[in-house]
């Protein structure tokens, strides 16, 4: 904890001098004090061990810490707008913004719009989800942007923020904050992509929260690909008002520590959410997701499948919670979680939760864990294909099932793509 207070020492010193900003910062880190980092007495965060955040020693990234020299990064989308940030440093002279958004730093958006920071009104803080790394990153916010999305704009190609870390010689971190806000009848493909290009032990904490006004549509795609030895830590927060879409894809293959919060409040009617997820997991890696869906208001629909596929040693960790507030009617949520194990060694612990405090809904959940099944496999191998072919096609399948919602080919293309070079590697693992 001390190294932390040492970094929020250097930060107040060397950063902005607006004293509400400061204030913010204070606040949020004795908040962050009081909680502790999450410990197996939390029920929330208890299946995974901090202690490498905790104890490990990262300073803030600073501007020396830029490569001298990076080429034009790998987009996940080569037709999108690139916003490319590399070692929590914005290039605006790599990046491009289409006409209708508004791109604001963090303290300008701050001086617009405090209420999307202020910590004692923000739902994340809620006894509902007590987010200690939610709080870490309001205190050393040092990197990010904030997004507006014009009233009736269609934005046609997608905007991808690929926030990459190279070439780094210590071991740095970043708290990334970033703002989205969809106007009214809006629509927009945002893609987060993170990227990890070092051998050397980083750390992430990101916090991204999105407003959908009435009738605007969200096509999210997130997309974890850090360096095996990094650690990354992340909050989602979506507000959907009323006639509002949101269709959220993720997927995760890097990074040795992972946890991802995700958190989806109804705030007005007739909304509707897709959420979906796929974590590709091996040799000791952890990966943990919770999700909270809060239907506040009538006629709403929220559906959510996440698949995670476990190889060597690695373990998983699904948390997901529907929670359907009282006094509202025609509600429809689905919940579903599914895991594939490709090892004896490897451990998934799934607990999906209903709490419904209202009689007028449709809601169900369900999760299922297991191996390959031997039928199918019998089967491809029937028809002459190999073990090792037969095995690829089964969780090929498997995965690819969760991103069959994406409309755009140049990211479904990719997504299999790395789908594919991910079983390759296990395959690897196994002839190794």
């Amino acid at each position: 904890m001390t190294h932390y207070q040492e970094q929020l020492t250097w930060l107040l010193e060397n950063s902005e001098v607006n004293e509400s900003i400061r204030s913010l910062r204070l606040d949020a880190f004795e908040l962050f004090k009081k909680l502790g980092f999450p410990t197996k007495k939390d029920e929330d965060w208890r299946f995974t061990n901090f202690s490498k955040i905790q104890n490990g020693y990262f300073r803030l990234s600073r501007p020396s810490d830029l490569p001298n020299n990076f080429e034009s990064p790998k987009l996940l989308n080569d037709n999108s707008y690139p916003i490319v940030i590399i070692n929590g440093h914005y290039q605006p002279q790599l990046s491009k913004i289409p006409n209708g958004i508004s791109v604001f730093s963090g303290s300008d958006d701050f001086k617009s719009n405090p209420h999307s920071y202020a910590i004692d009104s923000n739902k994340a803080y809620s006894s509902k989800m007590k987010n200690p790394f939610y709080l870490l990153n309001t205190s050393l916010m040092n990197s990010g942007l904030c997004f507006e999305i014009h009233e009736n704009i269609q934005i046609e190609k997608p905007i991808e923020i690929f926030f990459c870390t190279s070439e780094i010689d210590d071991t740095i971190m970043n708290h990334p904050r970033f703002h989205f806000r969809l106007n009214k009848n809006s629509k927009a493909t945002i893609i987060e992509h993170y990227s990890g290009q070092t051998k050397q032990s980083y750390f992430i904490n990101t916090v991204s929260n999105f407003e959908l006004e009435e009738n605007a549509h969200l096509t999210h795609f997130r997309f974890q690909d850090e360096s095996f030895q990094s650690n990354h830590t992340s909050f989602s927060g979506y507000s959907l008002n009323k006639y509002s879409n949101l269709n959220c894809n993720c997927l995760s293959i890097g990074s040795e520590l992972y946890r991802h919060n995700i958190k989806v409040d109804f705030t007005g009617s007739n909304g509707f959410a897709r959420v979906n997820g796929l974590s590709l997991i091996d040799s000791n890696r952890h990966h943990d997701l919770n999700v909270i869906v809060n239907h506040l208001d009538n006629s709403c629909t929220s559906s959510q499948l996440f698949k995670f596929i476990l190889s060597d040693s690695s373990t998983g960790v699904f948390n997901g919670k529907v929670i359907v507030d009282k006094d509202t009617f025609q509600t429809n949520a689905n919940q579903t979680n599914r895991n594939l194990l490709l090892s004896s060694s490897s451990n998934m612990n799934s607990n999906p939760q209903l709490e419904i405090h209202a009689e007028d809904v449709k809601c169900s959940h369900g999760s299922t864990t297991g191996q390959i099944d031997p039928e199918a496999l019998f089967y491809l191998r029937s028809r002459g294909i190999s073990k090792q072919r037969a095995i690829e096609l089964v969780v090929e399948g498997f995965a690819k099932e969760v991103f069959t919602n994406i409309k755009d080919d140049n990211i479904q293309s990719r997504v299999n793509q790395k789908i594919g070079q991910w079983l390759e590697s296990v395959s690897n693992h196994d002839k190794n």
